[in-house]
């Protein structure tokens, strides 16, 4: 689902056309003029303190920060493609010796010398055989040990070994297809590599480290030349294709966010953590998706600059015919057909927080898990604080948690009481951020000291889904075959089912919703699987929901939902700022929820489900313990009388925590019926012995 936010914009970067260096005596007109790039430029690049140019004359160009131009003949006619690496001083290029001939790859050393120019390591033919195509891409791995050459053709050349000497590599074509190939990266994640394939019509990754390359198709649309980018690892090193509606990050194994920047995108690059996009004006007559950008257009172009995590603009700008945007020396460069060189310099940080007034906004640093849901939560919470507050800047943190680390092993079993929420916890107490965004059944009933729920956001669907299998579309988990497999990573889920629906089997599944939801389409293990209904909606894969479980099927789990913001209790600030999101109801509700946990002493290794419901100023909270079977339980209903203020109405500014939830404008003896009527329900259930039936499925879990 694409990001349809309004996104604010900020001046981050001071603009400015680099000058010629100033004469021999520090003055004169010399240092005024705008520096003249050497005409004829096909091709750019940077890296190891040098912009790389290659021009129609077969010419390589190195300008340093001196601005001292050299160059040294590489091919007889042009060069058509270069590539520099950033953590070796070697360059890869392709072009042409002769016409209608074969282009060449030549690989260079630029510490080493051969007659004043740099050596040439290495000298093979683009293509394999004589086959005629056109050379649209190349990238080099920065071990040296792959270099990939795309094709207009569809062809993709994979060179194994170290590429910059002939007997220590072996080519061969990796990737055949019928699309153009617009794009290729290189990603390495500990020791597996992986290599991008975009084409005009489709995305697809290929897994270098197994053998025989596996391959997997993870989109049917595409991208032009130069409109794919890797992030860094503040993205998770994603692959990002930039389509003419929107732009789409992609794992080597699932597709990610994406955002709804419309426009014909021309330039798409990653710099320290944005995304520059240079693109036509929406107005502008279409070209062809595969040219790029074409040199006699010289229509005004749109540079803009995007923080991903934050949803904001930090730079945008129009540029006459853009030749392309290059990054070193701590800048970005922006190279136009008239020759000239535009630098962006990223401001100083309190430069950035001046706005035109003069006065300083306080930057509020969030945190969050790394995973796409979480993020789209966090990125739900941090645009109502903006709506609140327009004059404060939220910067997003994210971070992968212990359960985002451990996925071979269910929940029940890891034996950590915060698998989602220590990680945050500790940025927390280190004032590395100032407020974190959790799911609330994630948290714990008790908080660390020091910590409090400063606010729980109106509640979502809390049921739980039934995804089928596409091959089940249409059914219910009444109507599918005996002895289907459900996969569920919930013991509460399976337990309550397995009961319900005594001729299921239901198994272990985890991952993320990306995840789950791949294994179920893809493999035939699972018939369906069960998940929570919130997180599909906000996904946007509420198509997906093939059946809502009510009460009656299966209770959901404390907290379910909810949106919960968890805060420094003694970050008076903070806390008071948050507290505008609080939604008296679903804090009620969740108060009750808790308290009802907590007294059972329950947790995500012991089967415990809720269901409450607010009417008429009563609260309703039914409560229910399982074994892990679901032969064995008790269930109850109680109910309690409440008043809780109406839309925009303040109570009283009490600082009493129930259940590790801070909330100052709910009435105190509203908190209190609510935490009471859990504890009492709680006890009822232990007077029927519902701590026997926690404790032998506790054990039972432990010895599994």
């Amino acid at each position: 689902m694409a990001a349809y936010l309004q996104w604010r914009r900020f001046v981050f970067f001071d603009r400015e056309t680099v000058k010629e260096p100033a004469g021999p005596d520090g003055g004169g007109a010399g240092g005024a003029k705008p520096f003249a790039l050497p005409p004829g430029i096909t091709v750019c690049d940077s890296g190891r303190g040098s912009l790389v140019f290659g021009d129609m004359e077969g010419q390589i160009w190195f300008l340093p920060r001196s601005l001292q131009l050299s160059s040294f003949q590489a091919y007889k006619l042009r060069v058509t493609h270069l590539y520099q690496l950033k953590q070796h001083s070697i360059l890869a290029s392709v072009g042409e010796d002769e016409e209608g001939i074969n282009p060449l790859v030549k690989v260079w050393n630029l510490e080493k010398r051969d007659g004043g120019n740099p050596l040439c390591t290495r000298i093979f033919p683009a293509i394999p055989g004589n086959k005629p195509t056109v050379v649209s891409c190349i990238t080099v791995h920065e071990t040296l040990n792959f270099m990939a050459i795309g094709f207009a053709d569809g062809s993709v050349v994979l060179t194994k070994g170290d590429i910059t000497r002939d007997r220590h590599s072996k080519t061969q074509i990796l990737h055949e297809g019928n699309y153009p190939v617009t794009g290729l990266a290189f990603r390495q994640s500990g020791k597996i590599t992986h290599l991008f394939v975009v084409t005009t019509e489709n995305i697809q990754t290929y897994m270098l480290s197994v053998k025989d390359y596996p391959r997997l198709e993870l989109d049917t649309h595409g991208c032009g030349l130069r409109c794919s980018t890797l992030s860094d690892p503040s993205q998770d090193l994603q692959f990002i294709v930039a389509g003419n509606e929107c732009v789409y990050l992609y794992q080597p194994d699932e597709r990610g966010p994406c955002f709804a920047f419309e426009g014909q995108k021309l330039i798409v690059h990653w710099y320290r953590g944005y995304l520059v996009i240079v693109s036509k004006d929406r107005k502008s007559s279409p070209k062809s998706e595969f040219a790029g950008s074409d040199p006699q257009n010289s229509d005004k172009q749109i540079l803009n600059v995007y923080d991903l995590c934050n949803k904001f603009i930090a730079y945008s700008s129009v540029f006459d015919d853009v030749v392309d945007v290059l990054a070193e020396w701590g800048s970005l460069y922006v190279l136009t057909r008239d020759g000239k060189i535009h630098a962006l310099q990223e401001r100083d940080t309190q430069t950035k927080l001046e706005d035109e007034n003069g006065l300083k906004n306080r930057v509020i640093r969030v945190g969050t898990r790394k995973s796409q849901l979480a993020r789209i939560q966090t990125d739900s919470v941090v645009e109502m604080l903006r709506k609140r507050y327009l004059s404060l800047h939220f910067e997003i943190v994210a971070m992968s948690t212990t359960g985002d680390k451990i996925l071979d092993t269910a929940l029940s079993k890891i034996g950590e009481k915060s698998l989602f929420t220590k990680e945050l916890e500790n940025a927390l107490e280190r004032n590395e951020v100032d407020l974190v965004v959790h799911s609330l059944k994630d948290l714990p009933t008790s908080l660390p000291p020091g910590f409090t729920i400063g606010a729980i956001c109106k509640r979502e669907n809390p049921h739980d889904a039934v995804v089928f299998h596409p091959k089940n579309y249409g059914k219910t988990l009444n109507s599918l075959p005996e002895k289907s497999v459900i996969g569920t990573s919930s013991l509460r889920r399976a337990a309550q089912l397995k009961r319900r629906f005594p001729q299921l089997e239901f198994r272990d599944i985890r991952g993320n919703l990306n995840t789950r939801l791949k294994k179920l389409d893809e493999k035939d293990n699972f018939s369906a699987i069960i998940l929570a209904a919130a997180g599909l909606r906000r996904m946007g894969w509420e198509n997906r929901i093939g059946q809502i479980l009510n009460p009656e099927d299966c209770l959901y789990a404390v907290g379910q939902g909810a949106l919960a913001v968890e805060v420094r209790a003694r970050d008076e600030e903070i806390l008071d700022m948050v507290s505008a999101l609080h939604d008296a109801e679903t804090v009620l509700c969740c108060i009750a929820e808790r308290a009802f946990m907590r007294h059972l002493e329950g947790g995500c290794s012991v089967p415990v489900a809720v269901s409450t419901m607010l009417k008429d100023s009563q609260l309703y909270l039914t409560g229910a313990v399982y074994s892990l079977d679901g032969s064995d339980s008790l269930k109850d209903t109680m109910q309690t009388g409440v008043n809780y203020p109406q839309q925009n109405q303040e109570g009283p500014n009490d600082d009493t925590q129930y259940v590790g939830i801070t909330a100052k404008k709910i009435p105190r003896h509203a908190q209190e019926a609510a935490e009471n009527l859990g504890v009492e329900l709680a006890s009822l259930l232990l007077s029927k012995g519902a701590k026997h039936i926690l404790s032998v499925a506790r054990q039972l879990n432990d010895a599994r």
